[in-house]
């Protein structure tokens, strides 16, 4: 018998199974990849009150100037710390308005340490109506702090986790 060379011939299946899988894959990432370029809202964000409403400015200044359209609202933002301060409150400014702001006061690892003169970023807080505040998580409000609330239309509640101390050079 005769032997015959039978030469295989070479498949470039697997070079096009690659390149389909890795087409898939950056289709994929394309269209699930978050913006990582925009930026987060911040309080001169607007945001809208009612559906058929005109947005209203996230600013401290829009929010103590209408109050009642605000509570219940997130805020988001940097601010300054006014003093002076209590236990767990201290007065925060943006664009000339100041507002008073309360920690959560929950167990956390390492306390921040937040002074008059510091600027923070907040995030996912919270405007709350002031006067008679009794259901704030945390230690009981010492007097000096009940006595700023009491005397507030609204107030500002965040947890510690969502406040940063900015380093400004």
């Amino acid at each position: 018998m005769a032997e015959i060379p039978v030469e295989k011939k070479s498949s470039m299946t697997w070079l096009w199974l690659l390149l389909a899988a890795i087409l898939a894959a950056l289709l994929i990432w394309w269209i699930t990849a978050d913006e990582d370029d925009a930026d987060p809202v911040l309080a001169e964000t607007p945001i809208e009150a009612d559906a058929g409403a005109d947005p209203m400015p996230m600013t401290l200044a829009a929010i103590l100037a209408n109050p009642q359209s605000y509570i219940g609202q997130e805020f988001a933002g940097e601010v300054s710390v006014a003093g002076p301060l209590t236990d767990r409150g201290f007065w925060v400014e943006n664009d000339g308005a100041r507002m008073f702001a309360l920690i959560i006061d929950e167990p956390r690892e390492v306390e921040i340490d937040i002074n008059p003169g510091q600027e923070l970023r907040i995030s996912d807080g919270m405007i709350r109506e002031g006067g008679e505040v009794s259901d704030v998580e945390g230690v009981p409000l010492d007097d000096d702090t009940l006595a700023v609330l009491a005397d507030q239309d609204v107030f500002l509640i965040v947890d510690e986790d969502n406040v940063e101390i900015l380093e400004r050079p």
